[in-house]
């Protein structure tokens, strides 16, 4: 991936991040390109997304495992 292409999967990101949070799609938009050019989101790969959800991903069955004994 290339930097053009990491900056847009990190805005796109933030903005499904902030519509959970029940903001209309064009402010979320609005507010994560603000949030990008300010320099408050990082540039992150989503190969280390994929290795923090995994990483959750197996502490939750963990966390499950122990509750059923």
């Amino acid at each position: 991936m290339n930097a053009a292409q990491l900056k847009q999967y990190e805005i796109s990101r933030k903005i499904i991040l902030l519509m959970r949070e029940g903001y209309p799609q064009r402010q979320a938009a609005a507010i994560a390109i603000r949030m990008w050019n300010d320099g408050e989101l990082k540039l992150a790969s989503p190969a280390a997304d994929k290795t923090a959800l995994d990483k959750r991903k197996r502490e939750w069955k963990r966390e499950r495992m122990r509750g059923t004994k």
